[in-house]
C-alpha cells in the first residue's frame, strides 16, 4: 500500500435508468473532487449508473433495466475512464452490467488513473428481489493497483465474512464495499458503521463503505458512508450522514503496525475449522461425543 491514500465517497443519488445523465454527473463529480483537494480514489455506490430496483418490477422493468445496463468495456468505462485519466484518480463505480448473452450483473468496476479498467466484481450474494433481475457472480478477487491491493464487494456480500476473509488471505489491504441501503424497521440506524468496523477489525484492513442518498420506489436511502481502519477506528467521524461527499485519508503505517500485532492471513487455523462447509450428521455426532 502507498504511504497514504485520499478517498472521496460520493453518496450519489442516481436518476432511475438514466445511464447517460448519471455518467455525466459522476464524471463532473470526479473532476470536482480532484480539483478541490488531493484525491487518489473516488467511490460511487451500488448501481450508480441506473438506480436500484422496485419491490416487484416484473418483466417490463427487467427489459428497461437491460436497456439501461452497460457492457465492460462500454459507455461507463469510456466516460469515467476519461474523467480518471484527466484527473489522475482511481474510480470505483457500481453499475448494471450486461453480459455476453442475456445475463445481467450487479457489478462493481475499478478504473485506474490511466483511464483503463483494472478489474470488476460481480455481486455474488443477491438480495431479496435481485435474483429476478441479476445473475450471480462467482469470484472474490484481489486487484493490484497503485494504491495497494484492493478487494471489491457489493452490499449483501458483506453479510458473509468468508468473502472478505478470502480477499485478505489473498493479500487485500483495502476492502471496498458499495451499498444501496435503505433502513429496515427494527435495525439500528448505525448498522453500516457496525458492519464496516467489524469487517475492518476482523480483517486487519481498511474498509471503505459507500452508500447512496435519495429516494426511489418508496425507499429512502440512508447515506452514512464511512471508512474504518485496521484497528476498528472510524476515520470519517467529521462528516454528517447525509453529506454529499465523505472523505478520509488511509495511511500505510497503521496498517503495517496492526498487522504486526495480528496477522489474520498467517494466524488463521483452517486445519481446525476447514472450509466451513456444513458437517455431515456423522461428523456432528462424533463432535458431540468428543465434547468434554
Amino acid at each position: 500500500m502507498k504511504d497514504h491514500v485520499d478517498v472521496a465517497i460520493v453518496q450519489f443519488d442516481p436518476r432511475p435508468l438514466d445511464l447517460a445523465g448519471n455518467l455525466e454527473a459522476m464524471g463532473a463529480a470526479v473532476r470536482a473532487e480532484a480539483a478541490g483537494r488531493p484525491t487518489d480514489l473516488v467511490v460511487f455506490p451500488e448501481l450508480a449508473t441506473t438506480g436500484y430496483l422496485p419491490p416487484d418490477g416484473g418483466d417490463d422493468f427487467r427489459r428497461r433495466l437491460a436497456a439501461a445496463a452497460d457492457t465492460i468495456p462500454g459507455r461507463t468505462t469510456e466516460a469515467l475512464g476519461r474523467a480518471a485519466r484527466e484527473t489522475g484518480t482511481h474510480v470505483i463505480v457500481g453499475l448494471a452490467e450486461r453480459g455476453g448473452g442475456e445475463e445481467l450483473y450487479n457489478t462493481l468496476l475499478l478504473i485506474g488513473p490511466d483511464g483503463e479498467t483494472i478489474g470488476a466484481h460481480r455481486k455474488v450474494h443477491l438480495w431479496d428481489q435481485e435474483p429476478k433481475y441479476f445473475d450471480s457472480g462467482r469470484r472474490f478477487d484481489v486487484l493490484d493497483t497503485g494504491l495497494g491491493r484492493v478487494g471489491l464487494s457489493v452490499c449483501h456480500d458483506s453479510r458473509f465474512p468468508e468473502a472478505t476473509r478470502r480477499q485478505v488471505v489473498a493479500g487485500a489491504e483495502i476492502l471496498v464495499c458499495v451499498f444501496a441501503y435503505a433502513p429496515d424497521p427494527g435495525v439500528p440506524e448505525d448498522i453500516l458503521a457496525h458492519r464496516a468496523v467489524t469487517r475492518a477489525w476482523e480483517s486487519t484492513a481498511y474498509y471503505v463503505l459507500a452508500n447512496r442518498l435519495g429516494s426511489e420506489h418508496g425507499a429512502d436511502f440512508a447515506g452514512r458512508s464511512l471508512v474504518a481502519g485496521p484497528s476498528g477506528q472510524i476515520l470519517t467521524g467529521d462528516h454528517g450522514p447525509r453529506d454529499p461527499v465523505v472523505r478520509a485519508r488511509l495511511h500505510r503505517r497503521p496498517l503495517a503496525d496492526a498487522r504486526r500485532v495480528v496477522d489474520v492471513a498467517r494466524e488463521r487455523r483452517p486445519d481446525v475449522y476447514g472450509d466451513l462447509s456444513p458437517t455431515s450428521p456423522e461428523t456432528s455426532a462424533t463432535s458431540q461425543q468428543e465434547r468434554p
